[in-house]
């Protein structure tokens, strides 16, 4: 019977220490800010802590231990309180290996193998192995569930996607994530080491022009989009997807590593997504709905291709789905509906705002226009459609999404409207696959369309 039982790195225990101190420093910071005279003088107690969560580490790590079967992952940890924990090798979602940065230094790895009730934690949290070892036992647990007698060497298909694609991804998103993380750069920056001379520019703008100070910002925005770009060119870098028989591997990242493991019959859905500006050129990225504790991130199959190449795409990376245009079918005449309460709370906003500043009450209105013209145009594009195997359903607000399911993989179906809807047959629809991001919805739909989808849709043989 194979076994193979372990401990982490060693080095985990200076890892974890690091951790534990970045996790309560608040304190101290508060402490140096109010009187730092007092660390100085209570040296010893600093020491004293430091030294308590030092040991706290190294029993952390010598109770930690996990065990490899044929049949089973094992993991024995706790100082305090111990915890045994046996995860059937079969019930494997998804295996990623992480390597941030200073992982990468000390040539270790993070590896989390995930489960359909792991949640937001991952089932099983091996972080801080030697990278020899995460590479060998991702290796010996990827094929859990299908052949584990299939050992492949290479990839039977690789994609690359350029560093040219990615700054154009970059480019196109809209993602204003990305910006705001750059503005925030910007700003650590100019206060760290040009505070003083932005200071003496910007009052020397002021004195010259408003023009001046619109140019100003201006240029901050640019440098702050074009550094954006060169955050997710750093984030995604060396995008690669290999596909093996049984699998795909998905790995990319210049600074912080990643590489993520996923069996085919383990894909929940696959979306296609077209942002407001991508839309106008004809670009899309392509997702994978898969089982993953790390909700930060998404599962691109590819972030950035063209709409009419989607379809050989998935043809040859996800052979188990297929590419399906889904129809816009919502109840147009009744897209006003969902509007009743946001335009309520708009008027009700104005309103409040009137009796403070009257000449504030246009920005509500704008606002107000501008959501409904958001909602009205997306609710316009929402559709649903059903064959023998799979379920598409699409939705928009400012993004178009449209998800393709495999029938056998619903967990859920839920229709749901108001009192008035209902009454007529209309009905919004939600599907639910497994995994914390597998929901999607979508209507108001009339009763032909919604009623067949929600009766038949998990009980296809042929699914």
């Amino acid at each position: 019977m194979m076994k193979m039982s372990k401990r982490l790195h060693p080095l985990y225990i200076a890892i974890a220490f690091i951790e534990h101190i970045k996790n309560n420093i608040l304190p101290f910071v508060f402490v140096f800010i109010v009187n730092r005279h007092l660390l100085f003088t209570y040296w010893w107690a600093t020491l004293l802590a430091g030294g308590v969560v030092a040991l706290f580490a190294f029993f952390t790590w010598k109770e930690f231990r996990y065990e490899v079967t044929e049949t089973e992952v094992r993991l024995y940890k706790g100082i305090f309180k111990k915890e045994k924990r046996f995860i059937q090798r079969n019930r494997i979602q998804s295996i990623q290996l992480d390597q941030p940065f200073v992982f990468r230094i000390l040539r270790l790895a993070r590896l989390r193998i995930d489960t359909a009730s792991s949640g937001t934690d991952a089932e099983i949290d091996l972080s801080g192995i030697s990278l020899k070892e995460a590479h060998h036992l991702k290796d010996t647990l990827k094929l859990s569930g299908s052949q584990p007698e299939i050992r492949e060497k290479s990839p039977e298909r690789t994609m690359k996607v350029s560093v040219k694609q990615l700054a154009l991804a970059a480019a196109f998103s809209g993602n204003f994530g990305y910006i705001f993380a750059a503005l925030g750069f910007l700003y650590q920056y100019i206060d760290t080491y040009i505070n003083r001379w932005v200071k003496t520019a910007y009052e020397e703008v002021i004195h010259q022009s408003m023009l001046g100070l619109f140019v100003l910002v201006a240029v901050i925005v640019v440098l702050a989009y074009l550094l954006s770009i060169v955050l997710y060119v750093i984030r995604f870098g060396g995008f690669t997807v290999e596909r093996y028989d049984h699998y795909l591997h998905i790995k990319y990242g210049l600074l912080n590593k990643k590489s993520l493991t996923i069996p085919f019959h383990k894909i929940q859905a696959v979306t296609i997504e077209e942002g407001l500006v991508r839309r106008l050129f004809g670009w899309s990225s392509v997702s994978l709905n898969v089982v993953t504790s790390d909700l930060k991130e998404k599962v691109y199959l590819h972030p950035f291709i063209q709409q009419k190449k989607i379809a050989a795409l998935m043809n040859v990376y996800v052979p188990h789905y297929e590419y399906i245009k889904c129809p816009r079918n919502t109840a147009i005449q009744y897209a006003w509906y969902p509007l009743l309460v946001p335009v309520l709370l708009f008027a009700a906003a104005g309103i409040g705002i009137s009796f403070w500043k009257s000449m504030f009450v246009w920005i509500i209105a704008v606002l107000c226009l501008v959501y409904v013209l958001i909602h009205w145009g997306g609710y316009r594009q929402g559709g649903l459609m059903m064959n023998d195997v799979f379920v598409s359903i699409r939705s928009q607000f400012l993004t178009r999404k449209t998800t393709i399911i495999r029938r056998k993989k619903i967990e859920e179906i839920e229709v749901f409207a108001g009192t008035f809807l209902w009454k007529k047959g209309y009905r919004k629809i939600k599907i639910a696959t497994m995994g914390t991001s597998g929901s999607y919805k979508s209507g108001y739909f009339p009763f032909e369309i919604w009623h067949p989808i929600f009766l038949q849709a998990t009980s296809s043989k042929k699914a």
